[in-house]
């Protein structure tokens, strides 16, 4: 029982230094497409992807150790990162227990807000190529080649 309040400590770190990453990451994203730095954003897009994987193996590791809320009014996402209730955790611990678990919440509604506004500036990017490529294909009827230099000259145009 001693060790489930420093493993969920542990997790919760864990689990907000990633969300800091991902965050971070997506703001490098945003900024990337807005350059239209394709290698940039396909860099950020598996860190991303590695990011997700590692959150995911984290929320597998709470779950084994079966850690979970205590009260019923901390958000779902951070049920399974709380020792459980009849651990006797103390006072102090819950307190930085609950510092870290409002910085977490912070931190995963920063990257749900990123993610929103990345998703738009994608669609968004992704219309304006649309309408480019829509622009080129009605316009190669309407335009055609212009003659080379050496046809033009041999047309007796220059007399």
């Amino acid at each position: 029982m001693a060790q489930e309040p420093s493993l969920s400590f542990q997790l919760l770190e864990r689990r907000l230094a990633l969300m800091r990453d991902l965050a971070s990451s997506l703001e490098q994203a945003e900024a990337a497409v807005v350059r239209s730095d394709v290698a940039s954003v396909d860099r950020h897009r598996v860190w991303q992807q590695q990011l997700c994987a590692a959150l995911g193996a984290l929320d597998a590791e709470a779950r084994r150790f079966r850690l979970c809320a205590v009260t019923e009014n901390v958000p779902a996402v951070q049920k399974n990162w709380m020792p459980s209730p009849g651990s006797g955790v103390p006072p102090h611990i819950r307190q930085r227990w609950n510092a870290l678990a409002l910085e977490l919440t912070k931190a995963e509604a920063q990257v749900r807000h990123l993610n929103r506004v990345y998703g738009a500036l994608l669609r968004r990017a992704r219309r304006t190529v649309e309408i480019f490529c829509r622009v080129l294909a009605s316009s190669a009827v309407t335009y055609v080649p212009p003659k080379a230099r050496s046809e033009a000259g041999s047309s007796g145009l220059e007399k």
